[in-house]
């Protein structure tokens, strides 16, 4: 499934099909992850009004994306029926312990762990991924305010810890502000994914022009 149709859906319906928003190619390094735009805040409030009850249902999304434009990983938080409760999806690369579940640290302190519910497998061009649950509230809320990273901590299969940092800026201002609509949420991951692949085709330009000018330079 593309993120195109996933964003349409992900409002009100379960995390588990927020899983194949990230089924893109997840198994790039973290450090080569893009920093966050300022044009574009890292993160995103999806809203939907129930036509039956009239109620709004909101999301708040971060994508990590490479330089290249590639997904390395996905956050998801959603409130939960209950007042301060809420609901933390982390969409990672597969290849990981699965038992060890995926950290969460704000800033270096870790503040619990996700549980994984489901891994999916390569489907339509797309990376494997596995999706992770926790439930948290308002502290773990507070804490994401205050905080600069978010990490996703991940054990590989020599039990090595590798954290994946996502950026905390705009966060608060993200949350407890106003949501966009599903259309608009979808022409700014356009835009976004537009840009990123403008970045990296300059960025490849310019090293076949250096390139090209050592050789001119060797003797």
């Amino acid at each position: 499934m593309s993120s195109r149709n996933v964003i349409v859906q992900m409002v009100g319906r379960s995390l588990v099909t927020v899983a194949a928003f990230c089924a893109a190619s997840l198994a790039a390094s973290a450090q080569d992850a893009a920093a966050p735009s300022e044009a574009r805040p890292a993160w995103l409030k999806v809203c939907n009004t129930s036509a039956s009850t009239n109620t709004e249902s909101c999301v708040i999304i971060q994508e990590l994306r490479a330089e290249t434009g590639r997904q390395i990983a996905t956050v998801t938080i959603q409130s939960g029926r209950e007042p301060g409760k809420y609901t933390l999806g982390a969409v990672v690369p597969i290849g990981f312990v699965l038992t060890r579940g995926v950290g969460l640290a704000v800033d270096g302190n870790a503040l619990g762990a996700a549980q994984y519910t489901i891994c999916i497998p390569p489907s339509n061009n797309q990376a494997p991924v596995c999706l992770a649950q926790a439930p948290i509230d308002d502290t773990f809320i507070a804490a994401l305010k205050k905080g600069n990273k978010l990490a996703l901590v991940v054990v590989n299969p020599q039990g090595k810890q590798i954290p994946i940092e996502l950026t905390l800026a705009g966060f608060s201002k993200t949350f407890d502000g106003p949501g966009v609509d599903r259309a608009a949420a979808e022409t700014r991951r356009e835009q976004l994914s537009e840009a990123l692949q403008k970045s990296a085709e300059e960025a490849r330009k310019k090293l076949i022009e250096q390139q090209q000018k050592e050789i001119g330079n060797t003797p």
